[in-house]
Parts: C-alpha cells; sequence; structure tokens
C-alpha cells in the first residue's frame, strides 16, 4: 500500500506510522515541517509541505493508494485558526485528491464533532451538536467533505473518543495528579461517563478503514465499547499505580470557572493551557459513542480493555520519566 500521512508526527500518527512500518510492504509518505517528534530515524518518505502548499499537497499525494489525513488543530486562541487548519486545510486536501484520482482518502474527525450523549450512546446518524469550537470546526469539516464529494472517490470519516496511550500529553495530565495521590472528580462521578480508547485500538481501526471497499461517503466512531465512568477509570488508574488515591469532588460549576481562569490567566503569557473555558464545557458532560457501525463494517473491535491499556500507559510514562 502506498500511504500518504499527515498528522505523521502526532501522537496517533505516529503509533499509525510504527504499526505500517512494522506490517512491511508499504510505502509510507509523511507530511513533516520542522519537528519529526516520535518518527526521528524511521524508514518514510518525508514530505515537507503544509495543507495551504497546493502544489506540494498534489506532488505528495501523487501515485498513493490512500490518503490519511489526521493533522488538525484541537487547541487554538481563536475560533479562525481552527476553521483554518481543520476546515479549509482539509478542503484543500480532498479537492486536490479527488481531482488527481486518489482512490481511497481517511479523515479523521472526532467525537467532539457530534457532540455530547444523554440518555444513550451517540450514533453516527444523530444530529451534530457540539459544545465547542474545536469540535464546531470538526462539524464544518465533515459537512464541506460531503458538500465537496465527488462520489467517487471513497471518503471514510473516523470520529475517534478520547484516546489516551504512550506519548499521549493530554489526559496524561490527569494520570500525572493521580500518581501524586489526587483524583479530583466531576460531581459524584458516577452519573457521567466517557468513550476511552488505547491508541492502538484506534490504529487498528484507521487500517480497517484503509481496507475497506464502499462507495461514496461512510463515516464512523472508533471507540471503547462502552463508556466508562469516573471512578472506573480512578480505579484503574490506582491499580496501575499501585496506590490509594484520594477521590476529590469537583462541583461542575468549579469547573467551568477554573477552565475560564486559567484560559485569561493564560491569555497574559500568550499561551492556552490544556484546561480552558471549552475544555470545562466538555468535562462537565458524558461522552459515549457507539462502535457498532464499525464493528458491522470494518471489521473493529476494542482489543485492549481499561485496565490493560492504563497499566500499558503509566507503564511507558514511568520508564520514560514522565511520572
Amino acid at each position: 500500500m502506498k500511504a500518504f500521512i499527515t498528522g505523521g508526527t502526532g501522537f496517533i500518527g505516529s503509533h499509525l506510522v510504527d504499526s505500517l512500518i512494522s506490517e512491511g510492504g508499504h510505502e509510507i509518505r509523511c507530511m513533516v515541517r520542522n519537528n519529526e517528534k516520535w518518527l526521528g530515524g524511521k524508514d518514510f518518505k518525508r514530505i515537507n509541505c503544509d495543507l495551504n502548499d497546493l502544489p506540494g499537497l498534489r506532488s505528495a499525494m501523487d501515485g498513493v493508494d490512500v490518503v490519511i489525513h489526521l493533522a488538525g488543530v484541537v487547541k487554538a486562541k481563536d475560533t479562525r485558526t481552527f476553521e483554518r487548519v481543520n476546515v479549509e486545510g482539509t478542503e484543500n486536501l480532498v479537492r486536490i485528491a479527488q481531482k488527481i484520482g486518489v482512490p481511497k482518502i481517511i479523515i479523521s474527525s472526532s467525537q467532539a464533532a457530534a457532540g455530547p450523549s444523554f440518555n444513550k450512546p451517540v450514533t453516527e446518524d444523530d444530529e451534530m451538536m457540539p459544545v465547542s469550537r474545536y469540535g464546531e470546526s470538526k462539524k464544518k469539516m465533515e459537512e464541506v467533505i460531503h458538500r465537496i464529494s465527488d462520489q467517487k472517490t471513497q471518503i471514510s470519516i473516523i470520529r475517534p473518543s478520547s484516546v489516551y496511550g504512550p506519548r499521549e500529553e493530554d489526559i496524561y495530565q490527569f494520570f500525572k495528579i493521580a500518581s501524586k495521590g489526587i483524583c479530583p472528580i466531576i460531581g459524584s462521578g458516577e452519573g457521567k461517563s466517557i468513550s476511552m480508547a488505547h491508541v492502538d485500538d484506534i490504529v487498528d481501526g484507521i487500517i480497517l478503514a484503509t481496507r475497506h471497499d464502499h462507495k461514496g461517503i461512510r463515516t464512523y466512531f472508533l471507540s471503547s465499547e462502552r463508556g466508562y465512568n469516573w471512578h472506573e477509570i480512578r480505579d484503574a488508574t490506582a491499580n496501575a499505580l499501585q496506590r490509594k488515591i484520594l477521590t476529590i469532588n469537583v462541583p461542575s460549576r468549579m469547573v467551568r470557572s477554573i477552565g475560564k481562569f486559567t484560559e485569561k490567566t493564560a491569555s497574559f503569557f500568550g499561551s492556552y493551557p490544556v484546561m480552558n473555558e471549552d475544555k470545562a464545557r466538555e468535562m462537565v458532560l458524558s461522552w459515549v459513542c457507539s462502535v457498532e457501525k464499525a464493528k458491522k463494517e470494518l471489521g473493529y473491535t476494542q482489543r485492549i480493555g481499561l485496565h490493560e491499556g492504563i497499566a500499558q500507559t503509566i507503564a511507558w510514562y514511568k520508564r520514560h520519566n514522565w511520572l
């Protein structure tokens, strides 16, 4: 398989590249700017371009079997940055890929585009109701893809849930706090659940999508096969750390106030924090999605359970002196 990958230096992308290299028999091209991060010294073709470099994108995708588009902005100070990269950048890529006849395109959206769950797991058929600027940009991205699709190119839109694993830097902050013996839980911790997948399962789903044949556009959630409440996540973390953890219940209203405060404080220093207003808005809700469509059509299955996955992840953090 000849594949062009954007976002290959990122968390999910680097694990995907590792997996394809391990399989062997693939020609891998990755869009790389200045920092190769986790891909340093590995066997792939480096493509120096970005999503606004139309001639560069055309050259990078020429002759490939599949384009896997994982690049995107997750945190930004302003809405315009989200739209420029997540919406307009993706539109550039899809238009050029269709024009030169790329057979398959895999595009990473997000569970954030669909929005939170309330009384049941969210499915691909439900109306999208994002609650953050990031989620809104991914929703717009999906809408643009449907609008510009030529219906000849096979496009698979994947919506990963929260993803953890080695190299991950955001959920890592939760494990870092827990390693000090403290576990902040929003509300009681029992009423809200989230779908949460190990990165290896997400990579499996992406690879399955490259091998699946269909017409037009299909959308798939990739995640755990059920949601986990925060008590389950706390217990799995305590198990992996082999220590007792003190639970601190934080009211939802306080979470929102903290998000607003940290974002405003960070703005004075020209930075944008992991804990911000959008993140706080998401954290107080439930985020459970259904993977039944991916199981039925792609053959997807969750291989790594919560306890196993968190234990493996924390072991990696310890080996690399992150904890």
